[in-house]
């Protein structure tokens, strides 16, 4: 297997509520799109994966409203399909990160969309950019009771992304089940990088299925990705 850059803490966040991000305590995606303030943003040149990794990162560490260390700041998944983004020049002072964001989506020529568990930037969008979440993906067994803590590829092949999330899945689930993924061969040989906190396995598998250029389906017994378009 190729190097992976893959970081998971083993742990669990089960009491009774199915998704942390639903808990009373803890805010929404927007809320802390709106609730965390970025004292400056400066961009030179920068593309779009530079400026997101940045607010990404400071986001952790300006994250006020958000109690736990593990669930501080905004995730955000990017999905080119071959386009090349212009680059990014800005130079702002005191803005929430969702003025932050959406700059940087409109100076590069992208949208955006805000989801249960992370920030979606592509190309375009069939639907408006920010409902409140995309639809859910869909359920195997207890699938939305495995959270995992990180999830983290670089580069990683939809074969090593799936065969990551069977093994770690089963780690986490207290029933030591976790998740069946099928793979059909023929999808494109896509690169998958992503970078995301707190996230039910059901979601993961939805960004892995989103970036690889595969459709997400279920059977009952196990989660299907099937390719949109042949090599």
């Amino acid at each position: 297997m190729k190097t992976l850059v893959l970081a998971v803490t083993l742990s669990l966040a089960v009491s009774g509520v199915l998704f942390a991000q639903q808990a009373a305590d803890v805010p929404t995606v927007q809320q802390k799109l709106e609730k965390i303030i970025f004292p400056t943003v400066q961009f030179q040149d920068a593309t779009i994966q530079q400026a997101l990794e940045y607010l990404r990162i400071k986001s952790r560490d300006l994250d006020t409203i958000t109690e736990a260390p593990g669930q501080k700041g905004v995730s955000f998944v990017v999905k080119m399909d071959g386009t090349t983004p212009a680059p990014i020049s800005l130079d702002l002072k005191n803005v929430p990160l969702l003025e932050a964001l959406r700059y940087c989506t409109e100076l590069s020529g992208l949208k955006y969309r805000v989801e249960a568990h992370a920030v979606l930037v592509a190309p375009v969008f069939v639907e408006t950019p920010i409902p409140p979440a995309a639809t859910p993906p869909p359920v195997v067994g207890n699938a939305d009771q495995i959270i995992f803590p990180t999830v983290q590829f670089a580069g990683a092949t939809i074969a090593e992304a799936a065969e990551y999330i069977r093994v770690k899945s089963r780690d986490l689930d207290p029933a030591k089940q976790g998740v069946n993924i099928v793979v059909k061969p023929g999808g494109p040989d896509t690169k998958i990088t992503l970078d995301l906190r707190n996230i039910p396995v059901s979601h993961a598998i939805a960004y892995i299925a989103e970036l690889s250029g595969h459709q997400l389906t279920a059977d009952g017994h196990a989660y299907l990705l099937t390719p949109l378009k042949a090599k």
